[in-house]
């Protein structure tokens, strides 16, 4: 049996304080980009980290953004059910499970035909499509 080979560009990274998570996100994308030459539109981390992620983003309201980049999540009429997405002014980061990684830990990664083949943040069944698509806009520092 052959392995399949992957070729995306990957760069792994940990988040030591999650009060400046963003940051932390941010900071290695633009290591990333420096690396490369191209920014990561992917983030896989596990759901442990997604947990304390959510919970310090939902410290900041108004950088939470529902589906159609209009309203913040205080304003918006789509429930609140967590992130899919971080942007900023040069890219954007889908937000995707690794259930391998450990705590604290996140993969940035640039693929350029991703499939996501089990890979997106899961929606919760009883939810309606379009629901999970909030996205955390980062403000460029």
């Amino acid at each position: 049996m052959e392995l399949e080979k992957d070729d995306r560009l990957k760069l792994h990274c940990v988040i030591i304080d999650f009060s400046i998570w963003d940051d932390t996100i941010h900071l290695n994308a633009k290591k990333f980009h420096q690396k490369y030459n191209v920014y990561p539109n992917i983030l896989l981390a596990n759901e442990y980290t997604y947990r304390k992620i959510d919970l310090y983003a939902q410290k900041h309201p108004e950088r939470l953004i529902d589906p159609y980049g209009e309203e913040t999540i205080e304003t918006s009429s789509y429930p609140y059910t967590g992130l899919s997405y971080f942007t900023t002014e040069d890219y954007s980061l889908e937000l995707c499970m690794d259930f391998d990684l450990q705590d604290g830990s996140f993969t940035l990664i640039f693929d350029e035909d991703p499939d996501f083949s089990g890979e997106p943040v899961p929606v919760p069944e009883d939810k309606e499509e379009g629901e999970r698509v909030y996205r955390f806009n980062k403000k460029s520092a």
